[in-house]
Formats: C-alpha cells, sequence, structure tokens
C-alpha cells in the first residue's frame, strides 16, 4: 500500500474517529495531520502490513498523540489560573491555598482531580484518556477528595 492509497482509504474514518475522542473538529484535524505525519516517518514498518494492519497502526497513533496531548497540556497548566471554581469548596480558600493543596496530591490523583473538576471532564472520558475503568478513575477521585477533606480540617 502506498502512502497516498493510506492516506485516501483511511482519512475520514480516522478523520471520524479522532472528531469523537476530541469533540473538536478543528483539533481531530490537527491529530490526524499528527497520525499520517507519523505514518511518513515509519513508513518502511507500515509499508510491508496490510491495509487492517495499516489501519490498525493509524488508529492506535492517532489514540496515542491524543493521551499524549492531554497529559502534556495537563501538565503544562499552571495551578494558579483563574479556572479555580472556589464554589466546589466548602471553605472561602484563595487560589493560592487551593492550588497548594491539589499540588500536595500524588502526581495521578493530581492529573485526574484537576481534569475532573476543573476542566470538565467525566470519569468515562478520564478512563477512556488514561486506560483506566471509569470505576478506577471514581475511586482515585474520591481518595483525592478524601485527602484533601484531611488536609483542609488541619
Amino acid at each position: 500500500m502506498e502512502l497516498e492509497e493510506l492516506y485516501g482509504a483511511f482519512r475520514k474514518d480516522l478523520l471520524a474517529y479522532c472528531t469523537a475522542m476530541t469533540k473538536s473538529r478543528s483539533a481531530a484535524e490537527d491529530l490526524v495531520q499528527e497520525t499520517y505525519l507519523r505514518s511518513f516517518t515509519h513508513w518502511e514498518d507500515l509499508e510491508d502490513l496490510s491495509g487492517g494492519q495499516c489501519r490498525a497502526w493509524l488508529y492506535k497513533t492517532a489514540r496515542n498523540l491524543f493521551i499524549d496531548q492531554a497529559r502534556r497540556q495537563s501538565h503544562e497548566t499552571p495551578m494558579e489560573e483563574e479556572y479555580f471554581p472556589l464554589a466546589a469548596f466548602e471553605e472561602d480558600l484563595s487560589q493560592a491555598a487551593v492550588a497548594q493543596l491539589i499540588a500536595r496530591l500524588p502526581a495521578g490523583e493530581k492529573t485526574l482531580f484537576t481534569m475532573r473538576y476543573f476542566e470538565g471532564y467525566n470519569s468515562k472520558e478520564l478512563g477512556d484518556l488514561f486506560a483506566l475503568p471509569a470505576a478506577t478513575v471514581r475511586s482515585r477521585l474520591a481518595s483525592a477528595k478524601r485527602r484533601l477533606r484531611e488536609w483542609l480540617e488541619d
């Protein structure tokens, strides 16, 4: 299969898949573009694969790129931004105090907590992003909330 054939055969379906993941047509188009750029750099691996195997490689690569982007964004978001809905906390805390409390959480819990309560992801979406069952995400969120409550009481 040639690169042009690979693009023509799977671009439309890959775009639909990426749109479902990103919930944004423009973000999906960027993701598809990045996926095909990656295929170009790995062409020697792909040219011997069947059409179905190439399709699977494209989908897996798009998913991995999406997860990498989500992780990067969660690490790049400064905790002191104005996105903190202070009403989510029972006490009136300053943004700096909230950021300090959240920064104390273990890395995995901090990422899930921030993405759930400040970026609006639900537990199913987070599970899909991090390849975890939704129940595990909810358990980790409950653990994070329990820790924060304990720290608030101290």
